[in-house]
């Protein structure tokens, strides 16, 4: 179990939320006065820790150390209740307040069911603080939402909800003449466009939208192409991928191998051939090019480099990277022959001493990156987490938008509070 004090994570994430909600300043939760620097705040339990409260981003508020001593261990909305009890007796209106505060916790918080009450109550908290909801925004872990089949339960879609909650959608304002002026005016800024770029953030429609209004095309390439002016080759069909693959054949001297295989050759990308074809060694044979021999090997020959590779010795190696250093075959051999390195390794009786790990929650990754961000190390390569010891960028983007963003993030938070 977590101990009283909050970890370096948590302390990050509750300042950059305030940050956020106070236009760039700390501010005490309980009476607004501006906070400088991290010795002049305490990260106080909003449930105290004394009655059960536990150590987590939901439960962490910073106050300046007037109200935390005023605090004690009493409940923030007991002070404020108070606090409003003496304005009140002595003469100050609450007239001119015109709406009431927000629950401090959303309605039935001990019912486990998701109602709509209770649905309202957490998207309605998140379009405060963001202005804004996306249908992306349910599937993302960090943003503790509500899953979209209730959006769909009691809304139906998403522009039905966004009404509800007085949210103007500007893709009701789009037409065939401003989506073309608005693509082409991105790829004049920026000499391209990328199904990525497609955005409310880049004063983009949605690819859906676009296509909703242009039928004619079928996907992002044809949109290229049609819209953008944009030289963008179509869907590559087996026979395509034949024809360039003997004519590049014909002029190599019989060779082609995996990395010639690029746009810049006038071939087609290994996803492609991996979805037409399989695997290289069968895109080679059908263009009459030389076989690879350390990717087409069989599994006897596998097997028989197994043998040699332990030489009666136990199967453990060190790490599956320490493996591949030493091994004949390169892991293309093997996830082309078993689908993945763990299938392999359980087939053969491999033990791996050390494994990646299978899952990470937010708190770990936090505290991981924080960690290494303390060490003063630069911001790592997209290839280089692992070697860094650091989870994967696929793992880290579970709960955030892109996987520099919490290095990033956690940079900002220790330069601005003096490391």
């Amino acid at each position: 179990m977590a101990g009283r004090n909050f970890s370096e994570a948590v302390q990050f994430g509750v300042v950059k939320s305030n940050l956020e909600r106070n236009n760039g300043i700390i501010q005490c939760e309980l009476c607004g006065k501006q906070i400088f620097s991290i010795g002049e705040c305490h990260f106080d339990h909003i449930v105290p820790y004394a009655k059960g409260g536990s150590s987590t981003l939901e439960n962490c508020q910073i106050l300046c150390a007037e109200c935390n001593l005023k605090k004690s261990d009493k409940e923030l909305k007991d002070i404020v209740m108070e606090e409003k009890a003496r304005q009140f007796l002595s003469g100050k209106s609450f007239r001119e307040e015109n709406k009431p505060a927000p629950a401090t916790i959303p309605p039935n918080t001990t019912d486990s069911k998701m109602t709509k009450e209770k649905f309202d109550y957490i998207v309605g908290k998140f379009i405060e603080e963001r202005g804004d909801i996306r249908q992306i925004d349910f599937s993302r872990e960090y943003n503790h939402l509500p899953g979209i089949s209730y959006m769909v339960k009691y809304y139906g879609t998403l522009n039905e909800l966004k009404k509800a909650f007085g949210i103007t959608d500007i893709s009701l304002n789009w037409n065939r003449e401003n989506i073309a002026v608005a693509l082409r005016a991105f790829v004049s800024a920026h000499g391209k466009i990328t199904q990525k770029d497609i955005r409310k953030e880049n004063g983009l429609p949605s690819i859906n939208c676009i296509l909703n209004y242009y039928p004619e095309y079928k996907n992002f390439t044809e949109i290229k192409q049609g819209l953008c002016d944009l030289d963008a080759r179509g869907v590559w069909t087996k026979e395509e991928a034949i024809i360039e693959g003997k004519r590049f054949v014909s002029q190599n001297n019989g060779k082609l191998t995996q990395k010639d295989c690029n746009s810049a050759n006038g071939l087609p990308p290994m996803s492609v051939i991996y979805r037409l074809f399989g695997d290289m060694p069968t895109y080679q044979k059908a263009v009459g090019a030389s076989i690879s021999k350390n990717i087409y090997v069989s599994e006897e020959e596998v097997e028989e480099a197994i043998k040699s590779y332990f030489n009666g010795k136990e199967r453990v190696v060190e790490s599956r990277e320490r493996f591949f250093e030493t091994f004949p075959y390169g892991i293309d051999v093997i996830r082309g022959r078993y689908k993945s390195f763990d299938v392999f390794a359980q087939q053969f009786n491999i033990t791996v001493l050390k494994s990646k790990k299978a899952k990470y929650t937010k708190q770990e990754v936090d505290d991981i990156i924080s960690d290494y961000v303390r060490s003063g190390k630069p911001l790592p390569k997209h290839h280089d987490l692992s070697k860094e010891g650091l989870p994967a960028a696929s793992v880290i983007m579970r709960y955030y938008e892109h996987w520099r963003e919490p290095f990033e993030v956690f940079q900002a938070l220790y330069e601005k509070i003096g490391g």
